[in-house]
């Protein structure tokens, strides 16, 4: 059924024209988005700080054929790195050990780091590369630089970031859909129960109804908006003619479908879409820093 509610008057007919700053603001709005938005803009840091300075090719570069010989250590520096350790206790300091070897009448030098007492120099070592790829030459047991293969585990923040970005996006399209071609609704909040172990942050079981085309539609959801659920007013809802169970509670969005007097979709308030595009607009400004800096350097 439509509705009552001033803020909720009947729709145009659909198609429905969605004005770009609306368009925007369901891309963009959700709670999803603005979430991928910040795991990739938080994983540019660790990224940049060690996945570029990880030994990553030390996990196939040294499974075939390999060539030995002795080295001699010829410098150690103690890096600001660190390996291991915990909440209370500091790890174990990375070592940056320069070393040289003879292939071939040729002396060679090379360096290597690993979580290691520092030896002394002109220690003699044990050197290891591919046949054939004297470049590559490491000291046995270390790797060839600053962080182990270990560290492409950062690259999981920007994996959870892209996930949560498609999620949204998918969930966006749905809505923009709805708001094209949907039927109005106006539901009714049964139930609203906080959710068990949730202390730290406040989140509710909702179940709702609505009727829509000789049907009355029940569902369930979970919310952090509990105050939309409690509104007298009632819920305003959008779902698809044809199968009523796709629906979107328009309240519960991060940012509200507009709709004016005649029943048009509005763009949002300016100021609440801005605050939108921060995110997006610091990662978009971020990527092009540590572009231009890998251009400069």
């Amino acid at each position: 059924m439509t509705t009552a509610r001033p803020d909720w008057p009947k729709l145009a007919l659909a198609p429905r024209q969605i004005p770009f700053g609306a368009w925007l603001g369901i891309r963009l709005g959700q709670t999803l988005a603005q979430a991928g938005f910040a795991f990739l803009l938080f994983s540019l840091f660790p990224i940049l700080a060690f996945l570029q300075h990880a030994d990553i090719a030390g996990l196939w570069r040294y499974d075939g054929e390999l060539e030995t010989t002795t080295g001699r250590i010829t410098a150690v520096e103690r890096t600001s790195a660190t390996q291991g350790g915990g909440k209370h206790r500091r790890g174990t300091p990375i070592q940056r050990i320069e070393f040289e070897f003879e292939r071939g009448g040729e002396r060679l030098s090379g360096v290597s780091y690993g979580a290691v007492l520092p030896p002394e120099l002109g220690a003699t070592v044990k050197v290891e590369m591919p046949a054939g790829e004297p470049q590559f030459a490491r000291i046995e047991s270390l790797r060839s630089d600053l962080f182990g293969a270990e560290t492409l585990l950062v690259l999981l923040f920007p994996a959870f970031g892209i996930a949560a970005l498609l999620l949204s996006q998918w969930h966006a399209r749905k809505e923009l859909a709805l708001a094209r071609n949907g039927h109005a609704a106006l539901g009714r909040t049964l139930e609203v129960a906080r959710r068990p172990f949730r202390r730290k942050r406040r989140s509710f079981n909702v179940v709702y109804e609505f009727e829509a085309e000789g049907r009355t539609i029940r569902d369930d959801d979970t919310t952090q908006r509990e105050q939309v659920y409690e509104d007298p007013r009632g819920l305003r809802i959008l779902y698809d003619p044809s199968d009523p169970e796709k629906h979107w509670v328009v309240d519960d969005a991060s940012l509200p479908l507009v709709v004016d007097a005649m029943g048009r979709i509005q763009s949002p308030p300016a100021g609440k879409l801005a605050k939108r595009f921060v995110l997006p607009v610091l990662l978009v400004l971020s990527l092009g820093g540590w572009w231009l800096y890998s251009l400069l350097t």
